[in-house]
């Protein structure tokens, strides 16, 4: 069932790892504060920037370096000890990513001496990669000009079996370097990667957990698969500059059950009194990205080469059936033709009148078992015998298998596979009569007497297939649809801000989704622009968040099951030495330094900050054969969480979005008539 009008309810939990701490060195000591740096980093690193100069300037899609041997290997493991046995990791989780993390390692210098002493590699490491001798080694690889001192930003995450982070540019303010230094186990005996020297890398790239770049197309936006892989490695340095629109990566799940631990974080534009600072330039950068983005934008609009599937709506006219825009009431030919693939109870006129009555007072129906049985049991045989083919994992993919789905496209969006009317082809497969019909003048005219929301102009209708290890949607107010001029659609006082009727039939075959550990939900919330002049209106708009950022993010959410949750975390306790709070924030007991109130984001009770789920208004788990209609104010974010390697299929849905014409509800014949 889907979870609506309770903002106290939540999704399931995230559980995190037992093993965090089951890498932790046999090294006991700490190196002191204030090390030289030639204590900290490899022998002669120094003297190659030349070397990695060349190395950034050729690689592609977009410059980067990679630095195999950062840091003494004897430092990194004292660091990795401390990390393990000293710090707090709390789950965090949104539509684009799913991680463990610390708070930011800024936080050391707050502490006593005496706890700052127990985290005092981190903290050397922490202050040498953010010297000027270092800084200055950065820019002379990357071209960048000078880097701030002074704004540190830094923290440690933990991919566990099931985390990632999906398609961004990392753009956020005055972030000008981005760099993540990977501290796997490097006594791991399951792995068997080894460096040219002979020594264990720490990581098997089988296990997930690689940081994947993505080259633009000729629209300047990223493409649908990513063209350059770089898996963790011990003691490996990767970074790359910041750039608007260009710097696209994402992080590839973790499949494995163990830890994938890295520190990482970004080098920032010089701050006001930093050597280096110039008045403007930040702001000047992001200008210059907005011009070139509006530039690449009409030029992909002059060339046809728009988001896949397109944002717009089409109008009514535009269908073979559409000539009916008073939207009478459903006739009896109506009727026959939507009984071949509707339930007829759906059709009937008693339910119709009390599903109404109930959805002018929810704003919300879910309607169980929408399909007949005749047409559900075509479709499902049809559904599970598409799960045993070869999936298209690639444009290329699709076009090979000549495949009727199609891949969308941008990913710092969304990515899945997908089907659209057919306005010329007889429908030949299941799936494409279902979007077929979903597309119909009959079932506008459905749903406008079984929701009464007349007039509805305009409308998108698609069939999804969400792979596992791969899809997703991002978080958007839907406020991006357009109609066939390219403009928002209207009312009929010029307002492009008004809601969206929106249906998805759910058509999953699979069990096993109901707690929502591998995804696949669609999650509506609040965004908390409903009463902003003008609200947020796109994924694009908002692509570039980041752990970091998430205590100002609407996209948060928090997962739920508390009892389930605290069975979790007692075996959790039982079978490691973690310290594991009920907010399922990860900690070490042995000897563990006094940091809780700067790396712990739990209440003082030990439960999580309840704000951030309050805003949850609606969470659908991947079922079969449930139709959830919903109207969608503006400020209503949506979105379709990335579906796990781990998942029992893929998610299969048909959706739709109709906009109405009419100012507000109010003004339906559903509403008149209470």
């Amino acid at each position: 069932m889907a979870t609506a009008a309770n903002p106290r309810k939540r999704l399931r939990s995230v559980s995190p790892a037992s093993s965090v701490a089951s890498g932790a060195t046999s090294l006991r000591g700490s190196t002191p504060l204030n090390v030289p740096s030639s204590a900290i980093f490899s022998p002669g690193l120094f003297d190659k920037a030349a070397q990695y100069h060349a190395q950034h300037a050729s690689s592609r899609p977009y410059k980067h370096c990679i630095i195999d041997e950062l840091v003494s290997d004897t430092l990194l493991r004292c660091v990795r000890r401390e990390v393990t046995t000293q710090l707090h990791f709390t789950p965090k989780e949104t539509d684009i990513y799913k991680l463990h993390q610390t708070g930011d390692l800024l936080n050391i210098s707050g502490l006593s001496s005496r706890d700052r002493e127990k985290l005092s590699a981190l903290h050397s490491l922490r202050d040498s990669m953010y010297s000027s001798e270092f800084r200055a080694f950065i820019t002379e690889i990357c071209d960048c000009g000078p880097l701030s001192g002074l704004k540190q930003d830094m923290s440690i995450n933990c991919y566990v079996k099931g985390s990632h982070l999906l398609t961004h540019d990392d753009v956020i303010g005055s972030r000008r370097v981005s760099y993540i230094l990977y501290l796997p186990d490097p006594e791991d005996k399951d792995c068997d990667v080894e460096d040219v020297h002979g020594r264990n890398l720490g990581w098997d790239p089988a296990w997930g957990g690689a940081l994947r770049l993505y080259e633009m197309d000729a629209k300047g936006a990223p493409k649908a698969e990513w063209s350059k892989v770089v898996p963790p490695a011990w003691n490996q340095l990767t970074f790359f500059v910041v750039q608007p629109g260009v710097s696209f990566h994402d992080v590839e799940e973790v499949v494995v059950d163990k830890p994938r631990l890295a520190i990482s974080g970004w080098f920032h534009l010089p701050q006001k009194g930093e050597d280096g600072y110039i008045e403007g330039l930040q702001e000047s950068l992001n200008l210059d990205s907005s011009r070139a983005a509006l530039a690449d934008a009409a030029a992909a609009a002059a060339a046809g080469l728009g988001e896949l599937p397109s944002p717009m709506l089409t109008g009514i006219s535009d269908f073979p059936l559409g000539t009916d825009r008073a939207y009478t009431a459903l006739t009896q030919q109506d009727i026959e033709y939507l009984a071949a693939t509707v339930n007829p109870k759906y059709l009937d006129v008693n339910t119709i009148l009390n599903s109404r009555d109930e959805f002018v007072d929810l704003s919300l129906l879910e309607l169980d078992g929408i399909l007949n049985d005749e047409f559900a049991a075509k479709l499902r045989e049809y559904i599970e015998e598409l799960e045993k083919s070869p999936v298209p994992v690639s444009v290329s993919d699709a076009a090979k298998l000549k495949s009727e789905w199609r891949v969308s496209r941008p990913p710092h969006k969304h990515r899945y596979l997908y089907i659209e009317p057919s306005r010329e082809a007889e429908p030949s497969t299941p799936i494409q009569q279902l979007v077929a019909v979903v597309a119909s003048q009959q079932f506008r005219k459905w749903l406008t007497s079984i929701t009464g929301v007349a007039e509805l102009s305009h409308s998108r209708v698609l069939a999804r297939r969400f792979r596992q290890g791969l899809d997703y949607t991002l978080a958007t107010t839907g406020l991006n649809l357009v109609d066939e001029n390219g403009t928002a659609p209207i009312d009929d006082d010029g307002d492009a801000s008004g809601g969206l009727l929106e249906g998805t039939l759910c058509i999953t075959p699979t069990i096993g989704w109901d707690e929502g550990e591998f995804g696949g939900y669609e999650l509506y919330m609040d965004d908390g622009t409903a009463n902003d002049d003008q609200p947020d209106q796109t994924s694009g708009d908002r692509e570039h968040r980041d752990s970091d950022d998430d205590q100002n993010d609407p996209a948060v959410y928090l997962s739920g099951s508390r009892s389930k949750r605290r069975k979790e975390l007692e075996q959790l306790r039982a079978e490691s030495k973690l310290s594991v709070g009920d907010d399922g924030s990860i900690a070490t007991c042995e000897g563990r330094a006094n940091v809780d109130e700067l790396f712990d984001d739990s209440d003082d009770d030990g439960e999580v900050e309840e704000s951030a789920g309050d805003s949850v208004l609606l969470t659908s788990q991947a079922k079969w054969n449930v139709l959830t209609i919903v109207y969608r104010d503006p400020g209503v974010l949506k979105f379709v969480k990335y579906v796990s390697q781990n998942a029992p299929g893929s998610r299969w849905d048909v959706t739709g979005e109709w906009k109405p014409t009419y100012n507000s509800r109010e003004d339906t014949p559903a509403s008149d008539s209470d």
